[in-house]
């Protein structure tokens, strides 16, 4: 299994569990639609700031060089 492949298990694994305490902490009982888009509004949460940091290096890399 190739790093990416793995990398997206995880974040996808992360993205489930936040919806789940997100529901649980709120004692609602989502359908399914509800925790799939509470799930894939958690990826994009979780992955934003994980684009920004990498932009950032990305930028300060260049300006180094």
């Amino acid at each position: 299994m190739s790093s990416n492949t793995l990398n997206a298990l995880v974040k996808g694994v992360a993205a489930v569990a936040v919806a789940n305490c997100v529901w649980v902490l709120i004692r609602v009982d989502p359908n399914t639609w509800e925790f799939a888009a509470s799930a894939v509004a958690a990826l994009v949460g979780l992955e934003v700031p994980a684009e920004f940091r990498r932009r950032r290096a990305a930028r300060r890399q260049s300006a180094q060089n």
